[in-house]
């Protein structure tokens, strides 16, 4: 349905009257009649009763108006927020995030951008680095902040941190070896293990360690695949085996004894956190200022 021809039909109802109408809207009488036949046409009802000069709608036409009189108020309040979202820092936010900076990095940043930006409101979308990664390109997320650098065309990646990827185990394991020597990759591999799910960007740093002294995963012993930073460390915490996580996330369970770190320098690595946008999304202020922001953490 035409807007042009609603607006017409709601001005001769307002003013009963085809020409008062067409002055009003800076058109001609006949060009008012021909949107409101098209109207009637389009619907199969008859909007108005001619009576002379003026015009009565039918129940039909009293339908209509309300209808439309919604509609256009509907349009202005869209038009109304979007200028407001084009000229100030407000307005709904969704950030993909891979789990360890969904923990570890999005409470302390949302907190400090909320301080100065209030009117933004934020919905955080947690999931792997690989499934974030293909949600941005596709544009179902505006932007994450991930542990893999994005290899896909148009997509825009800035390192916002380190983390180092450390082995940890529970210091109350039972398995665990004595000591604070070195552990050997072969001894290592023995040990029970609990695993991430593969587009984890931790795991793909242990997979690229193994792959630099020829090991790969199916060297180890794995006792247990879980999704998620979080259950890792609750599974390595309670014993189930030891596992390649960052250091972010651990180093306050290390520091309190909980778990003990493991030298196996072989399989430590260092890795980014990397914020990443659509080159070609358009940015509205919110999104604009949250990139700025981020970029200074």
């Amino acid at each position: 349905m035409d807007v042009r021809k609603l607006e017409a039909f709601c001005k001769v109802y307002e003013l009963q009257n085809f020409s008062k109408a067409g002055e009003v809207l800076y058109l001609s009488q006949p060009t008012i009649s021909s949107h409101v036949a098209n109207l009637e046409a389009e619907l199969g009802v008859k909007l108005f009763d001619r009576m002379g000069r003026k015009v009565m709608a039918t129940e039909a036409g009293h339908v209509l108006y309300t209808s439309a009189i919604s509609v256009f108020e509907n349009l202005s309040e869209a038009k109304a927020s979007i200028e407001m979202l084009r000229d100030k820092v407000v307005g709904e936010l969704t950030i993909g995030c891979s789990t360890i900076p969904s923990h570890h990095i999005m409470p302390k940043l949302l907190t400090n951008f909320s301080q100065q930006y209030p009117d933004v409101r934020f919905t955080v979308r947690t999931s792997d680095s690989s499934e974030i990664i293909k949600k941005v390109a596709a544009g179902e997320l505006p932007v994450g902040i991930v542990g893999q650098k994005p290899t896909q065309d148009g997509l825009v990646a800035e390192a916002l941190m380190e983390d180092d990827t450390v082995v940890v185990a529970a210091a109350n394991a039972p398995w665990l070896p004595k000591g604070n020597k070195a552990v050997s990759v072969k001894d290592l591999a023995k040990l029970p293990w609990v695993m991430r799910e593969r587009g984890s960007g931790t795991r793909k740093v242990l997979e690229d360690a193994l792959e630099g002294i020829g090991q790969t995963l199916q060297h180890l012993n794995i006792r247990c695949l879980v999704e998620g930073s979080c259950e890792t460390i609750a599974h390595t915490l309670g014993g189930v085996g030891v596992s390649v996580t960052s250091r972010i996330a651990t180093e306050g369970f290390i520091q309190s004894g909980a778990l003990v770190r493991l030298d196996v320098p072989k399989l430590e690595g260092r890795r980014n956190f990397y914020l990443i946008y659509h080159a070609d999304r358009h940015m509205f202020p919110a999104l604009k200022t949250f990139v700025e922001f981020a970029r200074n953490i």
